[in-house]
């Protein structure tokens, strides 16, 4: 028996199940329906049903719209353990009550992120309620390069940092994302002019967003909130998703200690 058939031997067949059904969520941050899991991971649909059922009593995952079934806070304080970041649980404390408000008064999904070694963890979300709002899950982790706030997060670290991922290639998702060094360069110096960033379709075509810093008391950029919402919106709209971003970032930043 090779060593990677005995290790097979040794798993456990219903942790291998969950962790099957994990991964695909953490694939597709929108959700996914009980029968696409079943689908996905060539799992029946009552086994899936019993591990949603028990990872939703341990807030793993939790429905949303539609019985589509996303992943859950618990996963936060999970990462909270691996994070680069030790302050990530009181900023997501403070957070979540702020995206809660945007998310219902507004009507986008939001979220906020913070740098974890060289690439973006959610660590807050909360879903819109407009009819195509996005959706983000807690514990994703994102590319540094691509999207509203992970540029702002790059933007504010040390210089040897941005270098550091500036030395590595920098994967194209879409034909608008920055892949060149000095490009990047150039987008992250404007970041940081403007005080806020805009994605325009780097990490998804179909989707733009806008980021802003979170401050906390010391001056330190901490994290950042960003805003995705569909192409196609005009001028106006998206002034206001710049300015609610700016001031939600500003919100949080003075919670902050």
């Amino acid at each position: 028996m090779s060593d990677d058939e005995e290790g097979l031997q040794n798993r456990n067949p219903a942790i291998e199940r969950m962790m099957a059904i994990l991964t695909e969520l953490e694939k597709t941050p929108s959700g996914l329906s009980l029968k696409r899991l079943a689908e996905r991971t060539g799992v029946t649909r009552s086994t899936v049903y019993r591990i949603l059922n028990s990872l939703e009593a341990h807030d793993m995952v939790r429905q949303v719209d539609r019985a589509q079934y996303v992943l859950g806070a618990r996963l936060l304080s999970l990462a909270d353990g691996v994070t680069s970041t030790p302050v990530s649980r009181e900023i997501a404390e403070k957070a979540q009550p702020h995206l809660d408000r945007l998310a219902a008064t507004f009507g986008e999904s939001c979220k906020v992120s913070v740098y974890d070694r060289g690439f973006v963890l959610v660590i807050a979300a909360a879903t819109g309620h407009n009819p195509y709002a996005l959706h983000a899950a807690i514990g994703q982790h994102l590319p540094i390069h691509a999207g509203a706030g992970s540029k702002v997060l790059l933007a504010h670290q040390p210089e040897a940092e941005i270098e550091a991922v500036l030395s590595h290639e920098l994967k194209r998702y879409t034909v608008l994302t920055f892949v060149d060094p000095e490009a990047l360069r150039a987008e992250l110096a404007l970041v940081r002019a403007r005080g806020w960033s805009r994605d325009g379709g780097e990490f998804a075509v179909s989707v733009n967003a806008y980021g802003a810093p979170i401050v906390n008391l010391s001056g330190q950029v901490v994290a950042a909130i960003s805003i995705p919402f569909l192409v196609g919106q005009d001028a106006e709209y998206e002034d206001k998703v710049r300015n609610i971003a700016m001031t939600t970032a500003i919100a949080i930043g003075s919670d902050l200690t």
